[in-house]
């Protein structure tokens, strides 16, 4: 809303259009769920022959999706978007609904993106199948994430059981790679808020989502994998200059200290969270040492 005032200072449009704006339009609050990984590398050259077309836009998306518009009922009937079948929600608040997603969805696709690729894994669904890296997905979501939520526990049980079965999508090659662009500010909004009401609720750490901090951290890094596909990071230039910065030192506790320290990211020093400091340290010492799987299986 702040937006379309500023144009309509920038392009001269007058008050009569500013108080049109104000009286007749709505601006809602809106939320959008739907897994879409992106351009179809590997089919593209059939898509484009059943189409009989170049068509260099075609995106690949899972045939889950769900908009949740903040308005009034009687919006639908000017935007009836749900007689064309398709699943769009009217709702009062959008905010349990954005809750839920952010954190049942878009929180364990943060931290299983790391630990799959260091793992030697590329796909999320093969993490999802994957005999340790599937189970640490489901500790995340079920025994850490979940319990950080205040919806009905049946509701929620079976909001995370879908989003395992989106994870699992034969038809969808979801890259880890893709969803770990801007790492950091992803953790910052969809994990760490649940880390900290986890720590609040159960007096402890939640153990799944400290190591896929680590397992960000020690990502940052850069390198090769055993496999020698490289390690190639992507995020603001300031993080990735702390980063390199902090790893140069070849010291973990300064890397952990260093992270955690970085207000810019977090807005607040993490070291101040009790015991995340030596967890993190602990969590990159053991990547470092006896590699991503087996630091997994010691926390599953």
């Amino acid at each position: 809303k702040e937006t379309i005032y500023q144009y309509i200072e920038l392009w001269n449009l007058g008050e009569d259009f500013k108080q049109w704006f104000e009286e007749a339009c709505g601006v809602y609050a809106t939320l959008v769920d739907r897994i879409v990984p992106g351009f179809p590398r590997k089919d593209i050259a059939a898509i484009k022959e059943k189409l009989q077309y170049d068509d260099n836009l075609v995106v690949q998306a899972e045939i889950f999706h769900l908009w949740v518009i903040e308005a009034p009922q009687e919006i639908a009937k000017e935007f009836p978007a749900d007689k064309a079948g398709l699943n769009v929600l009217f709702v009062p608040s959008e905010a349990p609904y954005h809750e839920r997603k952010v954190t049942l969805l878009n929180g364990p696709h943060t931290v299983l993106s790391p630990v799959a690729y260091l793992s030697g894994i590329n796909i999320v669904r093969e993490a999802c199948e994957h005999e340790v890296v599937g189970k640490y997905i489901h500790k995340v979501m079920f025994d850490e994430l979940m319990e950080t939520l205040n919806l009905p526990k049946e509701e929620l049980k079976k909001f995370a059981e879908d989003v395992l079965e989106r994870f699992n999508n034969p038809f969808v090659d979801h890259q880890v790679t893709s969803i770990m662009l801007n790492s950091f500010p992803k953790y910052e909004t969809r994990d760490l808020p649940g880390l900290k009401v986890y720590l609040e609720r159960k007096g402890e750490l939640p153990k799944g989502l400290v190591l896929g901090l680590a397992a960000i951290i020690t990502y940052y890094k850069g390198g090769v994998r055993a496999d020698d596909a490289k390690i190639v990071p992507n995020d603001a230039p300031e993080i990735m200059n702390l980063l390199k910065e902090l790893w140069a030192t070849g010291c973990t506790q300064k890397v952990a200290e260093g992270v955690l320290a970085a207000e810019s990211i977090w807005g607040e020093n993490l070291n101040n969270i009790p015991g995340l400091t030596v967890a993190v340290k602990a969590d990159l010492d053991s990547i470092q040492e006896k590699g991503m799987l087996e630091t997994v299986k010691g926390i599953l």
